[in-house]
């Protein structure tokens, strides 16, 4: 059911008055019920009086009571929220499979609470969203051209393997590239980067070249720094320690005008993910109903007036 407000709720104060109308009524038809004619002759009483009407004399007052109610609640603006169209906008998810993603500070591993945050990501953004996939290590590659087919994501998610080293900057030019190749110029949908990952680059080219990149092309880069200082994978053998690095997702956030966030548990991932597909989302506006209800109160009054018009030969 649509929620419904009031955009000028003073006005229901003259709803006390119907109250008070209605109350009158009822103690006008209580007193006339109690007057009694003492005639004797019962049959000659009946064959003079008029058929009593029943049901119809209360309808024309219950119509025009019902139209001054509606007529007050008109005036008092009611409006319900609506949810507004929702503009379409081009998005692209950037993911980190280096092998750091692989520790289990964040179980059970950090990959798999980044693939489980993704898929929560794409069944809840709108059809009007064109999402794309890009996966990066030290290299970048597309992994699904920005489409509307979401379902898209979530299998090239099940498809993607783990690789060396990390290059922030890889993984933005490579969005960018992407979003450049989704559609001609003249239907260039507005653009924004949402990139996941639990470290600095270690790798060409330097994260200045990205940022400059996502500047040019006015392509925000919001961040999510996923994992805790406690990170450890194993490797060969070896247990290496990889906690989570925030200074270069920080920094390419903030010079690109997207936003920094950091995530230490899977609930905490969800959240960002949820409040950013929510950015997406169609705003909720409220639009006034008051004119159903003048038309209503108009419908009820000309009833109510027409039909004791036409059974009592008068108005209510």
């Amino acid at each position: 059911m649509a929620d419904m407000t009031f955009l000028r709720p003073w006005w229901l104060v003259l709803l006390g008055l119907v109250a008070a109308l209605v109350l009158g009524l009822v103690l006008a038809m209580r007193r006339r019920s109690r007057y009694a004619i003492a005639f004797t002759d019962t049959e000659l009483l009946r064959s003079v009086m008029p058929r009593r009407p029943g049901w119809r004399r209360h309808l024309p007052p219950a119509l025009m009571l019902l139209g001054i109610t509606a007529l007050t609640l008109g005036l008092a603006e009611p409006a319900i929220r609506t949810t507004g169209s929702v503009p379409e906008r081009l998005v692209v998810l950037a993911v980190d499979v280096s092998p750091s993603m692989m520790a289990t500070d964040v179980p059970p591993t950090r990959f798999e609470v980044m693939d489980d945050a993704v898929r929560t990501f794409v069944d809840d953004l709108p059809t009007e969203v064109h999402l794309g996939l890009v996966s990066f290590a030290g290299t970048a590659r597309v992994e699904v051209a920005p489409t509307r087919e979401h379902e898209a994501i979530v299998d090239a998610m099940e498809q993607l393997e783990f690789r060396s080293n990390t290059s922030l900057a890889q993984a933005v030019l490579t969005s960018l590239t992407a979003i450049e190749t989704a559609a001609s110029p003249a239907e260039r949908l507005p653009a924004s980067i949402v990139l996941l990952s639990d470290g600095d680059s270690n790798v060409e080219p330097p994260l200045p070249t990205g940022i400059e990149a996502a500047r040019d092309a006015e392509v925000p880069v919001s961040t999510i720094a996923l994992g805790t200082p406690d990170g450890v994978i194993t490797l060969s053998g070896d247990r290496v320690p990889v906690p989570v690095a925030t200074d270069e997702l920080s920094r390419l956030a903030e010079e690109t005008g997207g936003a920094a966030t950091d995530a230490a548990s899977q609930e905490e991932l969800r959240t960002i993910y949820g409040d950013i597909g929510g950015s997406f989302a169609g705003h909720t506006e409220l639009r006034s109903i008051a004119d159903w209800f003048f038309v209503a109160s108009l419908l009820g009054l000309v009833a109510a007036g027409a039909l004791s018009l036409r059974w009592f030969s008068g108005l209510p």
